[in-house]
C-alpha cells in the first residue's frame, strides 16, 4: 500500500505560539518514526532556531 502524504498548515497572527506548536507537533511525529518537513517563512527564523536548539 502506498504511503499517503499529509500536509498541515499552522497560521495566525504573531505571538500566538505557531512556532512552538509546530515544533512540539514535529517532535511527537518524529518519535512515531514519521518523516517530517518543516517549512518556515518567518524572516526571524523562529522555527529553524527551535529545531536547532
Amino acid at each position: 500500500m502506498a504511503k499517503r502524504l499529509r500536509q498541515v498548515a499552522i497560521y495566525g497572527k504573531g505571538g500566538i505560539g505557531k512556532s512552538t506548536t509546530t515544533q512540539n507537533l514535529t517532535a511527537g511525529l518524529a518519535e512515531m518514526k514519521k518523516n517530517i518537513l518543516v517549512v518556515g517563512c518567518d524572516p526571524k527564523a523562529d522555527s529553524t532556531r527551535l529545531l536547532l536548539g
